[in-house]
Parts: C-alpha cells; structure tokens; sequence
C-alpha cells in the first residue's frame, strides 16, 4: 500500500469519529470547518467521482450546520469516501482497515483536543469515550496480530525475524493503548491542564499508532 492509499483511508474513517465528535460535544462551527477541510483533501489524493461526491457533502453539511439532519449529510460523506477507497485497494482494504483506523481515532481525539484548548465550554465526554475506543481498539489489533490473524512477513525488511517483527507491532499497539489510556485518564481532571496533558498523550499516540500500523500494514 502506498502512502497516498494510506492517507486517504485514514482521512476516510476520521469521518464516523468526526461526526460523533459533534453529536457528543457540538463544538461550533469553526471546528467543522477545519476537520472538513483536512478531510476533503482526499480529493487530491484521488481524484475520482467519489471523493468529489464525498466532499460535496462536507460542503452540504457546513452549509446546513444548524439543520438537525447535517449527521446524515457526514454519514453519506463516509459512504462516498469508503467506495472511494474501495476502488482504490479493492479488497486489502478490508485487512487494512483495523489498523487504520486506530490511526484515525487518535487523530481524531488530538483534534477535539486541540479546538477545547480554543473553545474550553465544550463537554470533554466525547474526548473521553475516543479516547476509550482507541485504547480497546489497539489491545485488540495486538491480540489479532499475537493470535497469527493478522500474518506479518518480515522478508520486507530483511532484517529482521517474522517473530520478532510480530513482537515489534504488538508492542507499538500497547504502548499506543497505554498512551490513549493515559490521555483518557488525564480528561478526568477537571483543571485545563488535564486537557493539555491529554493532547499532549494523544500527540505521542498517534505517533506510536503510525509506526504499529505502518508496519503492519506493510508487512501483511
């Protein structure tokens, strides 16, 4: 998988965290506008009716932020970029998919992070609960990559053993869970400090999180 696939998987399943981001904790409306316009960017990264489909209603649903229905417009946005990316991949999307995510959730969780440092009104529920997800998320890809589902070959590398690399990305995606639970953690306190810990964690995790499925998926 190229680094263009990558990221346009990756900006494509930010688009669920981004749309229960604002059910949870309605941030205003500057906050759609950014995540919106980091998400079309698929439209450079393959330009295809439907990442143009799919930013068309990014756009729809900035413009009807202040209609009940705007949810529905983001939900046919990620069906039009997951075709998208369907059609990019095929079917290793379906393998790739897991580990991607995880680095979405993270992204996901720094951005909200970052916009209550600007706006700190906003309820940290919906942090907290990504912020869960990630750290189940990455104990469960390192139990699928521990149990042989996901089958990693280190003849990539020439380096080093299929078993050690297996113990290399297992450790990445714990480290990233403790990382994520740590920022989770961290929201609990109720000062802004907690906050910027929080994103700070979350800044670290996302690294993390790049490494563990940037090799796994470059190993499968």
């Amino acid at each position: 998988m190229q680094l263009s696939e990558f990221t346009y998987i990756f900006l494509a399943l930010c688009v669920p965290f981004f749309a229960y981001i604002i059910k949870s904790t309605e941030p205003k409306k500057g906050f759609s506008i950014l995540f919106s316009a980091v998400i079309a960017m698929n439209i450079f990264l393959y330009m295809n009716q439907f990442s143009y489909i799919g930013a068309f209603f990014l756009a729809m649903y900035l413009n009807l932020f202040k209609r009940s229905e705007k949810l529905y417009l983001l939900f046919l946005s990620f069906i039009s970029f997951a075709v998208g990316a369907y059609t990019l991949v095929g079917q290793t999307l379906f393998m790739s998919a897991l580990p991607i995510m995880m680095v979405s959730s993270v992204f996901s969780l720094m951005m909200i992070g970052h916009w209550f440092l600007v706006d700190p009104t906003i309820s940290r529920e919906g942090m907290k609960n990504i912020a869960l997800f990630s750290t189940y998320l990455s104990i469960g890809i390192s139990m699928l990559v521990f149990s042989g589902l996901y089958e990693s070959a280190s003849s990539l590398f020439n380096l080093i053993s299929t078993n050690m690399l297996n113990n290399i990305i297992i450790f990445l995606y714990l480290s990233a869970a403790l990382l994520s639970f740590g920022s989770y953690k961290s929201l609990q306190e109720k000062s802004y400090t907690g906050v910027m810990a929080s994103t700070g964690l979350s800044y670290l995790s996302l690294i993390v999180s790049m490494g563990a499925s940037g090799t796994l998926i470059l190993s499968i």
